[in-house]
């Protein structure tokens, strides 16, 4: 029962592996991921706590509604594509890869910040004339979305075994919700403009309004 318990349990060697060869458009890297339900919690963890952080850091801030808005966004957003990628799954009948394709897509979201960070850090140290231009930055984050949005659709083919229009299907209903929930928030009170947040990246101001 013991070595059942380890089997369960996530290996950071192969998680790393399954995300490099899954960043590189390798498909094998799905096999990396274990089905579990321990291991697709340990995918989780990181972003909760990221949102955990985040929590007590707008409870620290001037404007405290408006932080603790966007922090319920950010983990609605969090949630999305598990809670949605479920739903299709059992349309489809994939369920039986859902629980490999929900813990690679989890940790493989973290693979556009790492090349965002290299690319910001690699451009201010060999180029910092163009790392200084106005936009650059947005350029760079636009960039890694998209990449972020490829990815993702073929973790989503290779893991579920689907067709390209329906992984397109699914992260298409996706940012649909997203940015439906981003909509709504920034129509109710305080009338914060999160939804301009989202599709322009400007967090410049409100980082500066939190702190």
């Amino acid at each position: 029962m013991s070595g059942s318990r380890s089997d369960d349990r996530p290996d950071p060697k192969s998680v790393i592996q399954g995300m490099a060869l899954l960043a590189s458009g390798r498909s094998e890297g799905i096999n990396r991921f274990r089905g579990t339900v321990n291991a697709f919690l340990a995918a989780l963890a990181p972003g909760l706590a990221f949102n955990l952080v985040s929590f007590f850091v707008a409870l620290l801030g001037k404007d405290t509604i408006a932080g603790l808005i966007r922090v319920e966004l950010s983990l609605c957003a969090f949630l999305a594509l598990p809670v949605i990628s479920y739903a299709f799954t059992r349309r489809w009948d994939r369920e039986d890869r859902w629980l490999r394709y929900a813990t690679a897509a989890a940790w493989s979201q973290w693979t556009s910040v790492f090349v965002f960070v290299a690319v910001m850090a690699i451009s201010t140290l060999a180029l910092p004339s163009l790392a200084e231009r106005p936009g650059f930055g947005h350029a760079v984050m636009f960039s890694s979305q998209l990449y972020d949005l490829w990815l993702g659709m073929f973790i989503a083919r290779c893991g579920l075994e689907i067709s390209r229009w329906r992984a397109v299907l699914l992260y298409g209903v996706t940012a649909l919700f997203i940015l439906a929930c981003y909509g709504v928030a920034s129509l109710l009170p305080p009338h914060h403009p999160f939804l301009s947040e989202i599709l322009l990246g400007d967090f410049g101001g409100h980082a500066a309004s939190s702190t």
